[in-house]
């Protein structure tokens, strides 16, 4: 097993042949589930390289196992920061030769490259004047390589002489110092990552959410002293123009754009290079969002669970963002209890005792396979009497329990949402909370708050997903069902509303309708940016989520498996086999956007979504009529606008414009060019997705040593 505190060989590790000519270097890599690159990086130097040391920060794919086929000295260690990640790794391993090359498990160098480097590193030390070189990289964007966007050529300084040079401590986008004078080397080497356009997406929001960070400090502190040795000229020129420019423009990523695209010419790149420019504008606007969102919350970031994040070795899906619940304790037992009883929790003040909250269990119906909800936690009992879920909350509710409705809850890691959520239902007899192996306290939380909470085990299959398993499985109490997200929270007039429905006694008036009695549609408003979105196609936003459980489904658009949006439903709707749906008249509020990092990781699985329903082409249970409801109405224009050309410019023309996004004001701005970013990567992944279903490789694994470069051991 590796270890990271004897950075030495696997015994089993088929090693380089002794008897080749010393190239007198050594090769660095740091991995994270890389499996579907690192094959291409190691094939690369495996036959020329004295030694290949991989530095993993816990991998859970085959990254480890692939790189010990190569012959790789694995060592692991969890993730410090990109800098100091690398930083640690040459102050621990064991190198031995007088230079060391860094690099990344998405790059491979080319033949070429590695003749010039032998050249240099095969020369007595002493002879060669300089302590680092800068190599060149040409990056592959979508397939096609990108030669012009001002993305080549890009010079990064990986070669170097042992114990010569340093990265500057930076949190990303991080540069080596060197003691003593550099040069460029001939010839690139390759940098494509192969995990696709999701992977880049998420690794662009945290690299956002740290550049913001990095800037933050920069501007708060004054200019700091040069470094003891100066970096490349280019990149030295991009930091002063982060740091000094790009900030007090307006328009924050328009101007990158037009930079990119046309005075470092990238529209000479075809349609990868126009997408290449929309993507790195976007990332532009992300970072000058998110310093604006650390200027007015601070800098605190928090991963699964409310803990400090340094680093970014963490899931594909996880958000970064400032935000989440600390003034909860992360530990308490039956002994002590929680030591929360003065501290607002959600904006409610708990002080005094209650007696612990007790829920019974539930009933299971015959002939349906029964399921069991999850034993409740002894902590959840300490946080119910320091809660205290039925008290406190302002406005006129129905009495706690009275309404014979059932709350569906679907949750993951929801620890900062769910008790603002669950303390607006409490006058429902029944609360269920559907978890999908929560690593925070989303579990003991919404235990405490009164609900029963079942484990959820997706399938690859992807069908069904969480909501309609939930529906089919759970032992209802209940007729009636009402479904919320985590970050959806009712209203005191909504309540009453359903309370007169399930209770018979409700009569549509004003804007609502009857339908067939048995589910409603019910509208919502959508905060961004810390008020209520009007426009931008955000409101009316209606979704059947009050109806009879027995009678309504979630459809299924075509015959979708695993789309990669994760286990819940994304814009499927509820179809009714009674009838056609009715409307209430009242609202609930839906906090879906805490922070930007939660818009983009949410997004960029709903984009994975939207390119497997375009193949399916949009055919479920909801027809698409330009004659129809909300639903049918906006699945008829999704239909007809994913014929049209330059959707992503349409877009934003028809949120801002026609939806009426400019009444927003600069947040409706901002969402309008974010749904033309989120139309852009739906058309690119619906792309890249046919790309691979064209080559053959719709199921594509991890590249071999067979396929890729077989170890070789002579020259």
């Amino acid at each position: 097993m590796p270890s990271n505190l004897n950075p030495t060989p696997s015994p089993n590790a088929r090693q380089r042949d002794p008897a080749a000519p010393r190239s007198n270097i050594e090769v660095v890599i740091p991995s994270f589930n890389e499996e579907l690159n690192i094959a291409h990086a190691l094939g690369s130097v495996v036959d020329w390289a004295d030694r290949i040391h991989v530095v993993d920060s816990e991998s859970k794919d085959g990254t480890r196992e692939l790189a010990e086929r190569f012959g790789a000295n694995v060592v692991l260690r969890p993730w410090l920061g990109y800098a100091k990640q690398k930083n640690w790794a040459l102050d621990n391993l064991p190198l031995k030769a007088d230079w060391v090359f860094i690099l990344d498990a998405d790059e491979s160098i080319t033949p070429e490259l590695k003749d010039a480097i032998v050249r240099v590193t095969t020369r007595p030390v002493g002879s060669v004047a300089e302590s680092g070189y800068y190599i060149n990289r040409l990056f592959r964007f979508l397939g096609e390589p990108i030669r012009h966007c001002g993305y080549f050529p890009s010079y990064n300084l990986r070669l170097f002489k042992r114990d010569k040079a340093r990265y500057e401590e930076r949190e990303v986008h991080e540069h080596m110092i060197v003691d003593g004078s550099t040069a460029r080397l001939p010839h690139f080497m390759l940098h494509e990552d192969r995990r696709g356009l999701e992977h880049l997406i998420a690794k662009h929001n945290r690299y956002s959410t740290l550049e913001a960070r990095e800037l933050a400090k920069e501007l708060a502190a004054p200019r700091k002293a040069e470094a003891a040795r100066p970096m490349e000229r280019g990149i030295a020129f991009r930091r002063w123009l982060k740091r000094y420019v790009l900030p007090r423009l307006p328009l924050s990523g328009v101007w990158r754009f037009f930079y990119m695209y046309l005075i470092r010419l990238g529209f000479l790149d075809g349609a990868a290079g126009l997408r290449f420019c929309f993507f790195l504008a976007t990332y532009d606007l992300f970072i000058s969002l998110k310093l604006a969102e650390i200027r007015v919350y601070g800098a605190q970031s928090t991963g699964a669970g409310g803990r400090s994040v340094k680093g970014l070795a963490i899931e594909e899906g996880s958000v970064l963002a400032p935000g989440a619940v600390t003034n909860v304790p992360q530990h308490a037992t039956p002994a002590t209890g929680p030591s929360i009883s003065a501290m607002p929790i959600n904006g409610v003040h708990a002080s005094g005792h209650a007696p612990p909250v007790r829920i019974p269990r539930t009933e299971t119906r015959p002939g349906v396979e029964p399921v069991r909800p999850e034993p409740r936690r002894d902590s959840a009992d300490a946080y119910a009497a320091a809660l205290r879920p039925s008290e406190g909350l302002p406005g006129q509710w129905p009495a706690p329990g009275s309404v014979p409705v059932s709350i569906l809850v679907p949750v993951k890691n929801e620890e900062r949402n769910i008790l603002g959520c669950l303390r607006r239902v409490q006058w429902a007899s029944e609360i269920v909370v559907v978890d999908s192996q929560s690593k925070d306290r989303t579990i003991e939380l919404s235990q405490a708050m009164g609900a029963d909470v079942y484990q959820f085990h997706y399938s690859k299959a992807g069908w069904p997903k969480k909501k309609n398993w939930a529906i089919e499985s759970v032992p209802w109490k209940n007729e009636w069902v009402m479904i919320l997200d985590a970050d959806e929270y009712m209203t005191p007039e909504l309540a009453e509303e359903i309370r007169q429905v399930v209770n018979g006694e409700w009569k549509p008036e004003g804007s609502a309708k009857g339908g067939c009695g048995d589910g409603y549609w019910v509208n919502r408003r959508f905060m961004f940016m810390s008020r209520w979105l009007k426009g931008c196609g955000y409101y009316p936003s209606w979704n059947v989520r009050l109806f009879k459980h027995a009678v309504g489904r979630y459809e299924r658009i075509g015959t979708l498996g695993d789309t990669g949006s994760g286990d819940n439903e994304v814009h499927e709707h509820i179809f009714l086999s009674t009838g056609e749906a009715g409307y209430l008249r009242h609202e609930f509020l839906h906090f879906a956007y805490p922070d930007l990092s939660a818009w983009i990781e949410k997004h960029n699985r709903y984009t994975t979504w939207e390119a497997h329903a375009m193949e399916a082409k949009d055919e479920g249970a909801v027809k698409a009529r330009i004659m129809g409801g909300p639903i049918e109405r906006r699945r008829w224009l999704k239909r007809f606008g994913r014929k049209l050309p330059f959707r992503p410019t349409l877009r934003f023309v028809y949120s801002f414009l026609f939806q009426r996004g400019f009444m927003d004001g600069y947040p409706g701005f901002v969402m309008c060019r974010l749904l033309a970013w989120y139309e852009l990567m739906s058309i690119a992944k619906f792309k890249e997705r046919s790309t691979l279903i064209e080559a053959g490789a719709h199921e594509e694994k991890a590249p071999t040593i067979g396929t890729v470069a077989e170890p070789t051991r002579s020259r």
